[in-house]
């Protein structure tokens, strides 16, 4: 499997370069595909049908889903060869301008009600234009660390994405934690399994850290975590080695 990342409308046009040359060729060669859709743009307030919002303005622009329409058939294969895996919005938490709580204010709850809505609608732009794709909501990888029911904030914030996260294909998470990894990939692995396979979708300490790496490997790499996670749901993990986002 391969991975690619996607992060905003200034890489479609190198990108588009590549639907009859180097997809086909990989799909031909028998790799499943995968792409991430990240955005760091600027937060700020937009109007939603769901309230006035306040967050990272691209996924929620009109110009969103045509870029998404895009990206299907540049990446679209046949339905009967290898799959394409998209995993939308990584980090999604993010976005908003108050981070990891679904209630800290009503401007983060219309974001992440109008942001369900755009994952919906870009799942069924996938599934239309690349008949091989299986499209999830990919996770900061920190989530499952603290819980909070009165804002919907850490473990609670799943509760609020349930019915997303059981129309999604399959589920996603990254993990770039700078001290250990280790238990938030068992965490995170546990919660979504609930919800479907789970895809590790990008891995790497996010300093760059040798000695964490090394350390989360020499944890993970074993028969035993490694039993642990698969029987959870795991069935795919990526670690991070290009220049992304």
């Amino acid at each position: 499997m391969l991975t690619s990342w996607y992060n905003g409308p200034g890489d479609l046009a190198w990108i588009a370069g590549w639907k009859g040359t180097l997809v086909p060729r990989a799909y031909a060669a028998g790799y499943a595909l995968h792409l991430i859709v990240y955005t760091g743009d600027p937060e700020g307030p937009i109007a939603t049908s769901h309230g006035d919002a306040c967050g990272r303005r691209y996924p929620l622009s009109s110009r969103f889903l045509d870029d998404m329409r895009q990206l299907a058939r540049i990446f679209a294969g046949a339905a009967s060869g290898p799959r394409l895996y998209v995993s939308l919005f990584t980090e999604f938490q993010t976005y908003p301008c108050s981070d990891n709580a679904w209630s800290a204010d009503p401007a983060a709850t219309a974001y992440y009600r109008t942001l369900k809505d755009r994952y919906l609608a870009t799942q069924a732009i996938f599934h239309q234009l690349a008949p091989n794709s299986r499209v999830s909501l990919s996770w900061g990888g920190w989530q499952a660390r603290w819980d909070d029911r009165a804002t919907g904030a850490g473990r609670s914030l799943f509760r609020h994405f349930s019915d997303v996260l059981g129309a999604a294909d399959f589920q996603s998470f990254q993990a770039m934690a700078t001290d250990s990894n280790v238990r938030d990939i068992r965490a995170m692995v546990r919660t979504l399994g609930a919800y479907g396979p789970v895809m590790l979708a990008h891995y790497k300490p996010d300093n760059g850290s040798q000695t964490t790496f090394e350390r989360d490997l020499r944890a993970m790499l074993t028969d035993g975590y490694l039993a642990e996670v698969t029987s959870a749901g795991l069935f795919a993990w990526f670690r991070f080695v290009g220049c992304g986002k």
